[in-house]
């Protein structure tokens, strides 16, 4: 079937950095994702579901999972070439994505380019000057994609930034009214099975959103950035029947919750969770939680309506530094929580962050004896990014302190630096803290005695080769 020139393509490309594939998460996160694991490009399939419901032609290409370089998808566009294509960036990639938009604009000259991501938001004038985009979506780009896509005029279109003579132009910065009724994710334009989510319990597996922002005020966040902090939830009767399509038409047995803090309304929650366990379907899901905003309660619930584990933001096991980065908890507050979730039978797993503010190798030894002492089951380690236009990233800067976000790496790379800790000693001691936590024998014994399906077990041998790899050889 010919392609249509009026069609709009959404591209999640393939970057090669330091001369390897890596796979990135390109929406509010705006990162490489641990050991480069795909996940599938939520807001690019909800993009591509709004435009086919305003009766756009719509192409997803998920260059990235289907190994596809610059090179390759640019013939393909050649052939056919579209009325605009639209692909987010990241910290990490962007250099890489502006090679690729001056290879596109060499290709399709009469192509509108368009990018959108934290990133890029934080910072539009500086990607307009150095590659040749029409026009750079600030925010979550799925309004702004499909007004692009139809022909408006630039100056129409609300969270857009463009050149006009060499003076930026900015419209509106607003949240898109529409997205708690958008159409449910164009899922059937991706393959699924390409994509790996780490510490999966059952197979298969996909994520979904049932909110957007996070009302927390963390200094590190891209969130901030990306969604702003207003929280907006999709109405359950919707995020039901998503669930309903996911396990009747893709048979997903497992889901990651992907909302930055899917606890932030208890009440919301406890509805969920019932409106699941009347549906009786098996499906087990994660999600995301800040600790003080879970009891032992609903720890039971979530558990009892298909919950298996639950990932808290710990970022720091010293009150200290804590207190530093806005988030609002203590350390007593995550151990509780964690013992909550553990009584209730679920996992824990748990994100930190080295390098935040004040951290020094005493504070992050504290990080590293929580997560053992609270017997997690899973951690991620990132280096702190000081992005620009949060908290952190504007006090790194005016303190002089290193601060380079767009080398940002889960394995580590020298992105900043704290008083105590150099660039050099951030990454060395986030590859410790993997190494302590990960290599003990009583860790790897309860891995593989775990309760996880054959496919699952394979899946974590290969993720926990590669994470040991990281934490000996740095690679």
């Amino acid at each position: 079937m010919p392609l249509s020139p009026d069609r709009t393509v959404l591209l999640d490309p393939l970057a090669i950095i330091d001369g390897r594939p890596a796979l990135f998460l390109r929406d509010n996160f705006g990162g490489e994702v641990p050991l480069s694991c795909a996940y599938p490009p939520l807001e690019l399939a909800y993009t591509a579901a709004l435009l086919r419901r305003e009766g756009l032609p719509v192409e997803l290409i998920a260059a990235n999972v289907l190994g596809l370089r610059h090179e390759t998808v640019i013939a393909r566009l050649r052939k056919s070439p579209p009325r605009l294509v639209m692909f987010p960036s990241a910290w990490g990639s962007l250099n890489d994505d502006l090679s690729l938009a001056r290879q596109l604009r060499d290709a399709l000259p009469d192509t509108r380019l368009a990018i959108c991501g934290p990133n890029v938001t934080a910072s539009p004038e500086r990607v307009l000057r150095d590659a040749p985009f029409d026009a750079v979506i600030l925010g979550e780009p799925e309004e702004s994609t499909w007004l692009l896509g139809r022909g408006d005029s630039l100056d129409s279109i609300p969270n857009l930034a463009w050149l006009d003579g060499g003076a930026l132009r900015i419209t509106e910065r607003r949240p898109p009214p529409g997205w708690s009724t958008y159409p449910a994710p164009a899922r059937d334009l991706l393959d699924l099975s390409k994509y790996t989510i780490p510490f999966s319990r059952r197979l298969p597996v996909t994520t979904m959103a049932t909110v957007r922002g996070c009302e927390h005020t963390c200094t590190f966040c891209p969130t901030q950035i990306w969604n702003r902090r207003e929280v907006r939830p999709r109405p359950l009767d919707l995020i039901m029947d998503e669930i309903d399509e996911l396990i009747g038409r893709y048979h997903m047995r497992e889901v990651n919750i992907r909302d930055d803090t899917f606890t932030w309304n208890r009440e919301r929650v406890v509805e969920f969770c019932e409106r699941l366990l009347r549906r009786g379907h098996d499906l087990s899901w994660r999600c995301f939680a800040t600790a003080s905003t879970v009891d032992a309660g609903l720890m039971q619930l979530m558990a009892a309506a298909g919950c298996t584990q639950v990932c808290f933001g710990f970022e720091s096991g010293d009150d200290a530094v804590l207190g530093r980065t806005g988030k609002g908890t203590t350390v007593a507050q995550g151990r509780e929580a964690a013992r909550w979730a553990k009584a209730a039978g679920l996992e824990v797993s748990g994100t930190f962050i080295v390098g935040l503010e004040g951290d020094s190798t005493a504070s992050v030894e504290r990080s590293i004896a929580f997560a053992i002492d609270n017997d997690l089951d899973y951690v991620q380690v990132n280096v702190a990014a000081p992005l620009p236009t949060t908290g952190f990233g504007k006090r790194q800067v005016k303190a002089g302190l290193h601060a380079n976000p767009d080398a940002f790496r889960w394995s580590g790379a020298a992105t900043g630096q704290t008083r105590e800790l150099s660039t050099d000693e951030l990454p060395a001691q986030a590859r410790a803290f993997y190494r302590r936590f990960y290599l003990r024998p009583r860790y790897i014994q309860s891995r593989l005695t775990s309760k996880r399906n054959l496919e699952s077990l394979i899946m974590q041998a290969r993720l926990g080769a590669k994470m040991a790899a990281y934490a000996l050889l740095g690679r």
